[in-house]
């Protein structure tokens, strides 16, 4: 809630400068908190997608499929440029083809 420190701040700034530097201060520490805390959660995606990535890598080879395109599919349909009915359609291709 570092917006709250903000306001406080600036409403002090009018009436007396020593606390509303303060708040200000305050409001800087917990933004400077809060883009930790969100810098944590992505790093922690980051880690777990890594992982996911690694696994289904693994699981193409054993199903002999190229890995690469296997992951660029899932990168595809994960950003939503490619949907679960697209992948059926293709993969009923690749059966009447193959």
């Amino acid at each position: 809630m570092p917006i709250l420190f903000f306001a406080a701040a600036g409403a002090l700034f009018a009436g007396g400068t020593g606390g509303g530097l303060y708040l200000w201060k305050r409001g800087c520490q917990e933004a400077a908190k809060q883009l930790q805390r969100l810098d944590a959660e992505a790093a922690k995606q980051a880690l777990t997608d890594a992982v996911d990535l690694a696994d289904l890598r693994n699981e193409a080879r054993a199903a002999g499929l190229d890995p690469d395109e296997v992951v660029a599919g899932y990168e595809k349909m994960r950003d939503e440029q490619l949907s679960p009915q697209d992948v059926l359609r293709m993969l009923g291709q690749a059966a009447v083809t193959g």
